[in-house]
């Protein structure tokens, strides 16, 4: 299958990056039959080998992918997968590696984001047997027992004691206090209210704020990439300032 879409770089206005980190997770659980909870999982680079593995079958060389990586050189080797197989498929996109393997939460994100707007624009919806591919990788087993330990963690996390003989009597749970301490909660609870509501104000005029600005960008962005204006300096140079990273 030959690459449909080839973009190295992506512009900031492009709907992929205004993908949540939910919906991203979302996809790649249900892609992979995965159980990742944080973007920052990724920073291994399993995960980002086994996405291409599913739109360019046997084209990623499985059995150097290591799922139970816990080190940064082994993210290191993971990300070096991925990108040999970009540079055999013709992809021009360079991985971050450096940046990737620090595990921060926007650089994974976005590299996450552009996988995913990569994955849409080729994927041409062949059937994809995720566990049995990843079965070829290294470290499969201690990733399985990593996710058995924490699944069985969140199932058997105590319970708040709502009784029995090591429950409190009522009579020492409350004091001859209470009702002052009922009076000052009410005047707490009207404070916290107030500040509420202004935090709300506060947002939704900073909401109004930012959709005009981006509005504007937007349209900066349409006559940038016009036939009559798309090849002058002016052009590169807004682009550059629109596209520019951190």
């Amino acid at each position: 299958m030959s690459v449909i879409v080839n973009e190295p770089v992506v512009g900031m206005m492009n709907e992929t990056y205004f993908k949540s980190r939910s919906e991203l997770l979302s996809w790649v659980n249900s892609l992979l039959h995965l159980n990742v909870q944080k973007v920052e999982e990724l920073a291994t680079g399993a995960i980002h080998c086994q996405i291409l593995d599913a739109m360019y079958p046997r084209k990623v060389k499985m059995s150097k992918v290591n799922f139970g990586a816990r080190y940064d050189h082994e993210f290191t080797l993971n990300f070096k997968v991925l990108q040999d197989a970009f540079t055999k498929l013709g992809v021009k996109k360079i991985v971050p590696i450096q940046r990737l393997i620090k595990a921060k939460y926007q650089d994974n994100l976005e590299f996450l984001q552009w996988m995913h707007h990569f994955f849409h624009c080729n994927y041409s919806g062949q059937e994809y047997n995720a566990e049995e591919r990843r079965s070829k990788c290294k470290g499969v087993q201690k990733m399985k027992k990593t996710l058995k330990e924490n699944n069985s963690a969140a199932v058997n996390k105590p319970k708040r004691n709502s009784g029995g003989k090591h429950a409190k009597p009522i009579s020492a749970r409350y004091s001859s206090k209470a009702s002052g301490d009922s009076k000052r909660s009410n005047s707490e609870a009207k404070a916290l209210k107030a500040k509420l509501d202004q935090c709300e104000k506060n947002m939704k005029i900073l909401l109004k704020e930012r959709d005009f600005y981006f509005n504007k960008i937007v349209e900066m962005e349409k006559h940038c990439v016009s036939d009559d204006f798309k090849d002058t300096e002016l052009s590169k140079t807004l682009q550059k300032i629109m596209y520019e990273q951190e």
